[in-house]
């Protein structure tokens, strides 16, 4: 044998050595984790690993699920699941929390049809419009058609699953802020989403986020609740107002709930969106913009991109990116209200 050969077998033997013992090392996963090849073997699902991107893909006959290393986030055929922890990667294992078999793998496996939703009837409301323009790109883009064409694909992607639609304004027209509210109440809305694209004296800032009504006084409540809601609240309740302590527990009620929901679900959006459509997230946070504090119903104000960024005014003028938006919105209403 030739010092070449002995060479070659060492080689050899040390890469089966290291092989079978990579194979053999046992998998660290703790009592709230599960390694995805064992499951996978188990239910008949077949995976790939992208080292490049770091992504794992499943497969089970004509549906689909993803999921990155390091994300909560796995998507499934069309829609989005949110882990209660990230993907993970051990000596080479993939390891995922105990909900990936319940949010990915029975999906995948059952063909699980769109879940019911809460959110029966929204209202899309795309700001600005007829002489109010909005906000103006570095090129010239105007944010009122930005806001108008998002809302309508949004409105066909959430119709797709079953929820009834309606628009404060579905054309160039100015609608004032306070009829656009009244429209909500009219409709008997479940949840008011305002579509806006947003703007900085900066021209670096960048990003997507999402308001919620501040929470208010308990005066400033009730003055509000008055003034805006209190003929659409009662007018079908016998008390009308001839019981101010029932009165007065029914709104806290109802603010707390719309509080609730509204601070959730932006909350929600702003853990999927921004992934979806490659955006920086920039979080959500209270404001008292009036189309969300004079509503009675869950109100959110969604800011996806800044006109004043050359680069983002270009995505926001793409049809594409533009359907990317309201796809992701879509799943991810859909997603919160299950």
């Amino acid at each position: 044998m030739t010092m070449i050969q002995k060479i070659m077998l060492c080689l050899c033997a040390g890469a089966c050595v290291a092989t079978f013992g990579c194979a053999r090392s046992p998998v660290k996963v703790s009592d709230g984790e599960m390694a995805l090849a064992g499951a996978c073997e188990q239910y008949g699902i077949a995976w790939e690993w992208d080292s490049v991107i770091g992504a794992v893909t499943l497969s089970y006959e004509d549906h689909r699920a993803k999921a990155l290393v390091g994300s909560d986030i796995v998507h499934v055929d069309d829609y989005q699941q949110v882990l209660s922890a990230p993907v993970r990667r051990y000596r080479g294992a993939i390891i995922v929390p105990l909900d990936f078999k319940q949010k990915v793998i029975e999906r995948l496996l059952t063909r699980m049809a769109p879940p019911a939703t809460r959110f029966r009837t929204v209202m899309l409301d795309p700001g600005h419009g007829g002489k109010d323009p909005g906000a103006i790109g570095v090129t010239g883009l105007q944010e009122k058609a930005v806001n108008l064409a998002i809302a309508q694909l949004l409105k066909e992607a959430l119709e797709k699953q079953g929820m009834t639609v309606r628009m404060t304004r579905d054309t160039d027209v100015f609608i004032p802020l306070e009829r656009r509210v009244q429209l909500a109440h009219e409709a008997k809305a479940d949840l008011f989403i305002s579509i806006h694209a947003n703007a900085s004296r900066s021209r670096s800032a960048h990003g997507f986020e999402v308001y919620y009504p501040q929470c208010l006084s308990v005066r400033a409540r009730d003055a509000l609740y008055r003034a805006h809601a209190y003929d659409e609240l009662f007018q079908n309740l016998a008390m009308k107002k001839n019981y101010p302590v029932l009165e007065r527990i029914v709104l806290d009620m109802l603010h707390g709930h719309k509080q609730a929901e509204s601070q959730q679900l932006a909350d929600y959006l702003v853990r999927t969106t921004p992934y979806d459509v490659r955006l920086e997230n920039r979080g959500c946070e209270a404001a008292q913009f009036v189309v969300l504090k004079n509503t009675i119903i869950p109100a959110i104000l969604v800011e996806v991109g800044f006109l004043s960024n050359r680069e983002e005014e270009e995505k926001l003028k793409s049809g594409r990116f533009r359907q990317e938006v309201a796809d992701s919105l879509a799943r991810g209403i859909q997603r919160y209200g299950n």
